[in-house]
């Protein structure tokens, strides 16, 4: 059976915690043992040193110090039978240690059915501890571990010590355990959150938004998950509004030519001249639709050549100029150039950016009334901007970052022209784009005109 995220949790915040407590548990096990023999030792050493001193001061020699150790051992038991600070009065059962040798190796003491005055092997004085009297090596006290077991009291002591680390362990686990419990909840809580919130995006119910309550990595993925979840609303809205428009764009056309036909196949009406006008014109629009629709998904999909060539960006909006002063003057426009003379050069594809400035002009005069004014500009810092500014319909500021959507097309901004899908501007952005420019709308609102700026790097 699969476990849940929450118990896996929880069980790898316990097994961690288990695993260090055992080995702190065996660590202190292993070295309170060592520390307390290592202790027994060195009292065993430090009292058989200071009797090996006395001796050789008062006799500047150890010869016949077996008799001495064992008077004085006699006298302590005498005196406290239940205190005696080396164990016994027989030299062989001296706890931790192994005997006592003088400077040349010859036993002090029996040790190991060894008698006094013979040499012992040189290996058992590996780790041997030097009694120096006054600063002269008298004797060696052989060490050997091995031989040291606990008294009851010192036993006691140890298993003393070995329940208050289980004890510890026991609480470290289980302390454990409640941590891991409290952040399982509060890793899991957010993430119960996203898991509600994407069902509910599967079935359908885009746009859901989940609270964001931390910083931390789960919090930067809710915030995502918020923004993913935006932008797929806002794209399944863009798609519904898409179709609907190209519907829309696609069908009045249609239904206009379809009209014509269907009428005069019944005999209802004969074609004349007038009317083979209006379903050329009807044709015309369906042909620059489909043909704006390819330009704009070729670009976006980077499948436009772009051949990039050194240009005087004054030379683009003097050609602009020239085409469209005649259509402005018809129309009632004033059009005027507003050129910076710096001479400086950019990098586009002169093609591309004319189709570009023609677009923004055409735009201009289209939504700009008889009497007001379009003007072209350049102008020249770190980098070179081209701007197309009218005195016309304006943008409002809820519709002004709408500018470059596909179909954008409202009743309160520069909509409602006849023949013309909304492609326009998105056509200008993606090419721009693809030039390494940028482009921007900008406008202080409805009736008060326009200006859509193409930032361009120097050359």
């Amino acid at each position: 059976m699969k476990k849940s995220l929450r118990t896996r949790l929880i069980l790898s915040y316990a097994a961690v915690a288990l695993v260090t407590v055992l080995v702190a548990l065996l660590f202190v096990q292993f070295r309170s043992g060592q520390s307390l023999r290592n202790l027994v030792i060195d009292q065993q050493v430090e009292e058989l040193s200071a009797l090996v001193e006395d001796y050789y001061t008062k006799n500047q020699d150890m010869d016949g110090f077996v008799y001495y150790y064992l008077a004085t051992m006699l006298r302590s038991a005498a005196d406290s039978p239940f205190l005696q600070p080396l164990r016994g009065s027989n030299p062989e059962n001296i706890r931790g240690i192994r005997g006592l040798v003088d400077s040349e190796g010859k036993t002090l003491l029996p040790m190991q059915n060894l008698p006094v005055g013979v040499y012992v092997p040189e290996r058992w004085l590996y780790g041997a501890r030097e009694v120096e009297v006054n600063g002269t090596a008298v004797a060696w006290i052989l060490i050997d571990e091995n031989s040291l077991e606990l008294t009851r009291a010192e036993q006691l002591f140890m298993d003393q010590v070995n329940l208050a680390i289980a004890i510890a362990a026991g609480t470290g686990i289980l302390t454990a355990v409640v941590i891991g419990i409290l952040l399982a909840a509060g890793i899991l809580k957010p993430i119960r959150r996203l898991t509600e919130a994407s069902e509910q995006m599967a079935q359908g119910a885009l746009g859901q938004q989940v609270v964001v309550t931390s910083k931390d990595e789960i919090g930067r993925l809710g915030e995502s998950f918020n923004r993913m979840s935006t932008d797929l609303a806002r794209a399944d809205a863009e798609r519904k509004r898409l179709t609907a428009d190209i519907t829309h764009d696609l069908s009045t056309p249609l239904q206009i030519i379809s009209g014509y036909i269907e009428m005069y196949e019944n005999g209802d009406v004969s074609l004349n001249p007038q009317q083979l006008g209006i379903i050329k014109t009807e044709l015309e629009n369906l042909r620059r639709l489909v043909k704006d629709l390819t330009v704009l998904t070729q670009a976006e999909g980077g499948g436009v050549e772009i051949l990039l060539n050194p240009v005087a960006p004054n030379q683009l909006l003097d050609q602009i100029a020239q085409v469209y002063q005649p259509i402005a003057s018809q129309q009632g426009v004033d059009l005027h150039l507003d050129l910076d003379e710096t001479p400086v050069m950019i990098n586009v594809d002169e093609g591309r950016m004319l189709q570009v400035l023609r677009n923004l002009m055409e735009n201009a005069l289209r939504h700009t009334p008889a009497g007001g004014t379009v003007t072209l500009a350049s102008k020249v810092g770190d980098q070179v901007e081209l701007s197309v500014s009218d005195t016309g319909d304006g943008i409002s500021g809820e519709d002004l970052p709408l500018t470059f959507e596909r179909f954008y097309q409202t009743d309160k901004a520069r909509t409602g022209s006849k023949g013309k899908m909304g492609l326009g501007l998105a056509i200008c952005k993606a090419l721009v784009e693809l030039q390494g420019a940028s482009i921007k709308a900008e406008s202080p609102g409805l009736g008060q005109g326009t200006r859509i700026t193409v930032t361009i790097p120097r050359a």
